[in-house]
């Protein structure tokens, strides 16, 4: 067996200790952030951590607590990204709607933000159609972890940070990305989340217990990662390293 894993000896963050709060008052009611809506800025954070990136100084002691607050405040200015790409679904969100999509929920101006707070244009790039190989070869070849969006455990919308994987040997895995064989050799994912443990023989989640290092079958990638049961294309967030970093 060949194991890969990019967060190795490294923590994890859990959302249930997000310390950031928000609540959004308009016309259509309220609408709030806390701990549970937090999954996207914990992983997107570890993912850049991992990385390499080292984040600026904020009012909050956690990196992801910084990240939401700026997203926040930034998307309240009265110009500002989310609204000028998406107006309704911003409008929804600001004033107050209980069941809109906060900045922090969707990806592209998930991206564009965390890009912004860190000072680098280029540091995230969000695909809805990232292949399956250039993941495997973001975590294989870059040592960059992948935020992406998972489906399950009756969770309406969760982000992971894809770490790693097992496979059948690192042999079969270079002539899988090259194209030489046509059967993935990949049989387990790991990853880290931020929600708690989650165990894929029940589908469901401890909470009581670290995120850190989960682990699912390569079939339940498939299925559960979005766009789920997809065979060809994920989600991903695809960072790149601070230029400076070795």
């Amino acid at each position: 067996m060949f194991r890969v894993n990019v967060s190795e000896n490294k923590s994890n963050y859990s959302q249930r200790k997000t310390q950031f709060i928000h609540i959004q008052k308009g016309q259509y009611g309220e609408n709030k952030i806390d701990w549970t809506c937090t999954c996207n800025v914990h992983s997107l954070v570890m993912a850049a951590i991992y990385a390499g990136w080292v984040f600026p100084q904020s009012d909050y002691a956690r990196e992801p607590d910084g990240l939401a607050n700026y997203i926040v405040n930034k998307c309240i200015e009265p110009d500002n990204w989310y609204k000028e790409k998406m107006p309704k679904l911003w409008e929804n969100w600001y004033e107050g709607d209980p069941k809109a999509y906060s900045p922090l929920e969707i990806h592209a101006v998930l991206a564009h933000y965390f890009n912004e707070y860190i000072g680098a244009t280029n540091a995230d790039k969000f695909l809805e159609n990232a292949s399956i190989k250039d993941i495997i070869n973001q975590i294989y070849k870059n040592g960059i972890g992948v935020p992406t969006s998972v489906k399950w455990a009756n969770l309406v919308g969760h982000i992971i940070c894809l770490v790693g994987f097992e496979c059948e040997s690192e042999a079969k895995l270079n002539k899988w990305l090259n194209n030489e064989i046509e059967k993935c050799p990949i049989i387990k994912i790991i990853f880290d989340d931020p929600w708690g443990k989650y165990v894929e023989s029940v589908d469901s989640y401890d909470g009581t217990k670290s995120g850190n290092d989960c682990e699912i079958s390569f079939d339940t990638f498939l299925n559960c990662v979005k766009p789920n049961n997809s065979k060809l294309f994920k989600y991903a967030h695809i960072l790149n390293k601070p230029a400076s970093f070795v």
